[in-house]
């Protein structure tokens, strides 16, 4: 399975760390703040890094699905977008 996280704030590295452990496969971080996501994507082995969820997908066709950890005034608007791309969502709350 193939996974991208959006949002680089400090709860990204638990799902980094889960979805690796579980067996998936973290192909990139998506964070409008590029030296945050890049500065993550480095101590988290991810090899990616994207502004947005739409640049992310356009990279990684078979994308399967999303890990949305940003703050939560941004989870719906994610996780209408991520869906109408056909992804499975993971968003707390």
């Amino acid at each position: 399975m193939q996974i991208g996280i959006i949002g680089a704030g400090g709860m990204a590295a638990y799902h980094a760390k889960g979805f690796t452990l579980a067996g998936a496969e973290v192909v990139g971080i998506a964070d409008p703040n590029k030296p945050r996501s890049e500065a993550f994507a480095a101590t988290h082995a991810i090899p990616a890094t994207y502004r947005t969820l739409k640049e992310m997908k356009t990279q990684h066709p078979n994308l399967d699905a999303v890990s949305i950890v940003t703050p939560n005034k941004f989870h719906a608007s994610l996780t209408i977008e991520a869906l109408q791309m056909g992804l499975h969502v993971y968003c707390e709350k």
